[in-house]
């Protein structure tokens, strides 16, 4: 179900690191890169939570190599956008979450079809993580997840999500 409360951007940057820090206890460090200026925002914690680790696990599968050397770096990392159009509409403010590693990069050919059901590089992956958390950022007002990368050089998954201040 979908339940709109009070959400701390940063309560679910946390939950997401504490996870995977459980997950990989060793060889992958996790960075956090927060504006601690940004307010709470309405919108739902737990789907929230559900992109934010999708995405996330995507990255530290694609870093499976970086890990096992024990030179995997995840960094999350908040901002604040002025002036932000998402969809059809203009925002005064927007939340910003980027998710950056030093993987190996999404291979050019996937381009913006990773984004889609079932398209994976992964052999044996299910191709649904980064689908379901663009689905959950749409339903959250944001518009699509944007993605940076080059082969060899890590990725950049980023979103926006507008809020007003009270």
């Amino acid at each position: 179900p979908h339940v709109v409360g009070d959400v701390n951007i940063h309560e679910v940057c946390e939950r997401v690191r504490l996870l995977i820090s459980s997950e990989f206890p060793s060889g992958l460090e996790v960075q956090r890169d927060y504006d601690t200026s940004i307010p709470e925002f309405r919108g739902d914690r737990e789907q929230l939570i559900q992109a934010v680790l999708n995405i996330v696990r995507n990255a530290t599968e694609a870093m499976a190599e970086q890990i096992g050397a024990g030179s995997a770096r995840l960094v999350l990392r908040t901002r604040i956008a002025r002036q932000v159009t998402i969809g059809k509409q203009r925002y005064r403010l927007a939340l910003e979450l980027h998710v950056l590693d030093n993987g190996p990069g999404v291979p050019a050919e996937l381009g913006e079809t990773i984004f889609y059901p079932l398209v994976t590089a992964r052999a044996g992956g299910t191709g649904l993580g980064l689908s379901i958390a663009t689905r959950l950022v749409q339903l959250m007002g944001g518009e699509k997840i944007d993605l940076r990368s080059k082969p060899g050089q890590g990725s950049s998954f980023s979103f926006a999500l507008p809020f007003e201040v009270r």
